[in-house]
Formats: structure tokens, C-alpha cells, sequence
């Protein structure tokens, strides 16, 4: 498989790093460009500083890219991964798509455009198949999702496909990365910060019913299930979980929901992508882990969503999850949607 070329948008933000990150040693990508804002454009890459938890990696020396010359220039790369913030990726992401380059959004501008996928890729990698029907050499951009929604629906697709529900509450406790190094910063600074999060559960609400969707020739048809969120942002700096109870369409043992949940795999598995954990999720004691590897070197590493406390009483499931929301629910589950498309023939030859 030829290795593809990319960039990235946006170059200090925890996604921004988390992209650089997941990127440096990746065997299918290469990272040739970052662009930045006017603060950290002509900036040495390697010379700002490393917000992210583990150790900076060895990234390469290059000279981060002025924003402004995006669109006027030749590229020298193919794929783009963007962190930008909604209002610029509002000007900057569909015009390159236009020009021919794939564009994989971790931004929440075009999330629910009728003519962009929005992908959990071991989730509805089905959504992809309009683009199937396009000429690739043309270019596209794809969206991942908000980084709450991940550890809220994806351990509900089984249940959804194969049983059937009925109604979903989603509860979550959102982590300070969550909201971006600035608030993050501002914690640590003062250990105060708001809990509420204005417009958040409406995006989750959205979002879900997205992805548990019908997918059309030329847009998604939304699911009409029952869906009820309500979100706080809590003293945690990474990782956000999520308290969930489903009505299923009829009552079922603990056994064979668990059994339903423990085999389910999809389409990353089935091919074996570099970023997609054996299982999407894992049954586990401990829902925050301890340790998770270093994604640097470990494209695995964040990216199998955690759940415990699991329950099922006669139609009625219940269970506390927990993702890794820079990583799986921002950047490394981005990166998982490039490589589904690249493996699936989309990128061109």
C-alpha cells in the first residue's frame, strides 16, 4: 500500500498534538505539513510546547505553515486531518475537498451537513458507501464525531442491530480536556470550572441518531429512537464516561446481551486497521485505567472503549463507559476513519 502524505490543521491544541502524535510513526501516513495560526506560524514545530500527557515524540523538524496560504498554493500532501475551531473550518475544509484533497473533521461545523459523513468507523462504517458512488480522485471531506458521543453509542450497536431498543438516556461527566487546553490551563491554575456545557447534549442527541441512521444514496436518514442526554463537565483532566440505561425492544437474560456485546466487531477489525483495538470495547473492573501505553509508538493505545458496572434487568440495560476523549473520541478516532478509507479504496490509487 502506497504511503500517503498529509497534513495537519492546527498546531498546539491537545487534538492538534494528539494528530502529530498518532501520526509521527504511522506505517500507512506521512506528516510533511502543519499549519498553524498567526501565534505559532514561522515556529519551528518542535520548539512549542507539549501540552499532551505523555512524553513529546520525535516529531519532525519542519516549519509550521501559515493558514492564509492554504488555499492559494500547490499541495505537496493528499490527506488533511483537521482540529481546527468551527468557525475557520467553516471557510477552509469543504473548499479543499473541492480541490481535490480527503479531508478527515475532527471539527463539528459539517457534522450534520446532509453531503458529509459523520463515521464511528467500527460504529456505521456503512455511512461511507455514498462516497463509493463518487469519483475519489475528486476529493471529500468526513467528519468524526463529537469525542462524548463515542463511549455512549458504540457499545449500544449491538444492542441495536440484533436486539432492538426502545429508549437510551445518556448521563455524562465530561473531562476539563474536553474544552480545550485554555480551560485546562485555567484549572490548573485556579482548580475551579464550569460544569455546565451550553449546547453540548443537543449535539449528543444529534449525533446519535446520525449514527444509528439509514444511509441513503445522498444523505443519512436520522433513527427515530427515544434519545435523552443530560452533560456536566467534572475534575477530570482526560477521559470522559458516560451513564447509560437502554430500554430494549424485549426482555432479555444478562447473559446473552453480554454475549451479543463481548463478540461484536466490525469492519476495522475485520481489516485489521493500525489504530482499531481488537474489541471496540472491553468489559473491565477498573473503568479508568491506570495506564494506557504510549499512542506515539501504540496506535492501539486509547482507542477500545471501557465499560463496567454492567447490568441487564429484564428489558432494562444499564452501564458506566469510559473513553479516552482526545484520543478515540478526537484525533486517534479520526485517524481510524483515514485508514478505513484508504483501506476500502477511497483515497484513489
Amino acid at each position: 500500500m502506497r504511503v500517503r502524505k498529509v497534513a495537519i490543521l492546527g498546531a498546539s491544541g491537545l487534538v492538534a498534538q494528539r494528530f502529530q502524535q498518532r501520526l509521527v510513526n504511522h506505517p500507512w501516513f506521512e506528516l510533511v505539513a502543519v499549519y498553524g495560526s498567526p501565534r505559532t506560524t514561522g515556529t519551528n514545530l518542535e520548539e512549542l510546547k507539549w501540552h499532551l500527557p505523555e512524553p513529546r515524540p520525535d516529531l519532525p523538524s519542519m516549519e509550521i505553515r501559515s493558514m492564509d496560504s492554504l488555499l492559494d498554493s500547490e499541495h505537496d500532501f493528499e490527506v488533511v486531518f483537521s482540529a481546527l475551531p468551527s468557525e475557520i473550518a467553516l471557510t477552509i475544509e469543504k473548499p479543499l475537498a473541492k480541490a481535490g484533497l480527503f479531508v478527515f473533521s475532527n471539527a463539528s461545523t459539517h457534522r450534520m451537513d446532509d453531503e458529509v459523513p459523520l463515521i464511528v468507523a467500527d460504529l456505521n462504517p456503512h455511512h461511507l458507501l455514498p462516497l463509493c458512488l463518487e469519483n475519489p480522485a475528486e476529493g471529500f471531506l468526513a467528519c468524526s464525531t463529537n469525542c462524548t458521543v463515542v463511549p455512549a453509542t458504540l457499545p449500544l450497536k449491538p444492542l441495536w442491530d440484533f436486539i432492538g431498543l426502545d429508549e437510551v438516556s445518556i448521563a455524562t461527566e465530561q473531562s476539563l480536556s474536553g474544552g480545550g487546553i485554555d480551560l485546562l490551563t485555567d484549572y490548573r491554575g485556579t482548580n475551579e470550572h464550569p460544569t455546565d456545557i451550553p449546547g453540548e447534549a443537543e449535539k449528543i442527541h444529534e449525533e446519535c441518531l446520525s449514527l444509528l441512521g439509514r444511509a441513503q444514496s445522498n444523505r443519512v436518514q436520522p433513527s427515530k429512537l427515544s434519545v435523552h442526554v443530560s452533560v456536566r463537565r467534572v475534575k477530570r483532566e482526560y477521559g470522559h464516561i458516560v451513564n447509560v440505561k437502554a430500554r430494549l425492544n424485549t426482555e432479555k437474560d444478562e447473559e446473552e446481551v453480554l454475549e451479543w456485546m463481548q463478540n461484536y466487531r466490525s469492519r476495522p477489525q475485520a481489516l485489521e486497521l493500525p489504530s482499531a483495538p481488537s474489541s471496540p470495547f472491553i468489559f473491565v473492573d477498573e473503568l479508568i485505567p491506570s495506564s494506557m501505553g504510549d499512542p506515539a509508538t501504540d496506535l492501539k493505545a486509547g482507542m477500545a472503549v471501557r465499560i463496567s458496572e454492567f447490568r441487564v434487568e429484564g428489558d432494562i440495560v444499564t452501564f458506566r463507559a469510559w473513553s479516552e476523549n482526545t484520543i478515540r473520541g478526537a484525533a486517534g478516532g479520526t485517524v481510524l476513519l483515514a485508514e478505513l478509507a484508504l483501506a476500502e479504496g477511497l483515497l484513489g490509487e
